[in-house]
């Protein structure tokens, strides 16, 4: 008897394990292009000429659009999502060492840099206090010295017409 109930309860625990493995966490990122990003969500981000290894995604909930390409031998991250105000949509989460503020076309932002495990974190962040949008792009380097990382984001922000 104790060995049936050994046996029935080893294969409830593998089915309960498989089941939790086949159910798994959803990626919210799908695969998208610029023109699909606009369509979809409304939003939108410029890339600089010559980029490479370049993957739209978009997340409907909450909504955001994000671009990763590669850059004059750098690899960046970008985002845009709606926002009420201000606030940090990178995904990037580290103890900044430096923080400075910044001007991207006609939005206030700020730069922020960061180093870990012998490499060097930038982000820029931007809000568009017109339409209510807020911008980030991030990007990893071994060596980020005299790097300036509002160049890529003046590339990338297109800004967008209010009615």
């Amino acid at each position: 008897m104790k060995r049936k109930i050994c046996i029935l309860l080893t294969l409830l625990v593998i089915v309960g394990a498989a089941a939790l493995a086949e159910a798994g966490m959803a990626n919210p990122w799908s695969p998208t292009t610029a023109q699909g990003l606009m369509d979809a969500l409304g939003l939108q981000l410029g890339l600089p000429d010559g980029a490479t290894n370049v993957t739209w995604q978009m997340m409907e909930n909450p909504q955001m659009g994000q671009v990763q390409f590669t850059w004059q031998g750098e690899d960046y991250t970008a985002r845009v999502a709606p926002t009420d105000a201000f606030e940090d949509i990178s995904g990037m989460y580290f103890d900044w060492e430096a923080s400075d503020e910044c001007e991207v076309g006609r939005c206030k932002g700020v730069v922020r840099r960061a180093h870990d495990a012998g490499n060097t974190v930038d982000v820029c962040l931007w809000y568009d206090d017109l339409t209510g949008l807020m911008y980030s792009v991030s990007v990893v380097g071994a060596d980020l010295d005299g790097f300036d990382i509002t160049a890529a984001a003046q590339i990338l922000y297109i800004p967008m017409q209010t009615e």
